[in-house]
């Protein structure tokens, strides 16, 4: 068997392959101008690309990332048929645009549409499943806005991009709900299952659905989803 050419660790083979020293240049000339390209790109793009992703936006970055980074360092790749892709890339992101705001029917397909996920302080967990995002995942964007429980929730919409649009109830309108704690955390709640006898009376919350009910002490925990209730958090 012929042994191999290739020399291990050789640092010329690492750092520069078979191309001469001098491409270097070329490499920065190329990177600067698809820089300059690009920052033209992204006025063209406006600020909705830039700070909401929808699954079309991702899907744009991605082909643009592939057709803008190959011409920098490869030479057999010519910038000129770079720029001319990314140039028929930006006329559909904006024939897709036209669309989405002509015909809602046609941005729901490409882009989904908003749903709400939490009503007066219940989740509903069935829509959540149809959806990337656990349960986990919301209580922690709502803990980023300093919600403490379902209870200070009259509603909330998962977004296009992912995020989440909260509504407070109004000052005063709040009630005992669900602590927004995640699963890894829901210990100290002291959560007890469905069938098992209540050792102290209060509000306490199914821990998938947010359901609160009073319930006494001696009384038996109902059914819920999930099976687990967690002391709830009041106001």
């Amino acid at each position: 068997m012929a042994e191999s050419s290739i020399e291990v660790f050789e640092i010329t083979r690492i750092l520069v392959a078979d191309t001469p020293w001098h491409f270097l240049l070329e490499v920065i000339i190329r990177s600067v101008f698809m820089f300059i390209f690009a920052l033209i790109i992204m006025r063209f793009l406006g600020r909705r690309a830039i700070h909401q992703l929808t699954s079309f936006d991702l899907l744009l970055i991605i082909a643009l990332g592939s057709a803008m980074g190959d011409p920098m360092i490869y030479p057999d790749v010519a910038i000129l048929w770079s720029v001319f892709g990314i140039t028929s890339i930006m006329v559909l992101y904006r024939i897709q645009n036209a669309l989405a705001n002509r015909y809602a029917w046609y941005e729901d397909l490409t882009e989904g549409s908003p749903v709400k996920i939490i009503t007066d302080g219940i989740l509903n967990s069935k829509k959540l499943k149809k959806h990337t995002l656990t349960q986990d995942d919301i209580f922690l964007l709502l803990r980023n806005e300093g919600i403490r429980s379902l209870g200070e929730i009259e509603a909330a919409y998962l977004e296009r991009d992912g995020s989440l649009s909260v509504f407070k109830f109004r000052t005063g309108k709040q009630k005992p709900g669900l602590p927004t704690v995640s699963e890894d955390m829901i210990q100290e709640w002291k959560p007890h299952k469905a069938g098992t006898k209540i050792e102290n009376s209060g509000f306490h919350s199914c821990y998938k659905t947010g359901e609160t009910i009073w319930l006494e002490r001696g009384d038996i925990f109902p059914d819920c989803e999930g099976e687990i209730w967690v002391v709830s958090e009041e106001v």
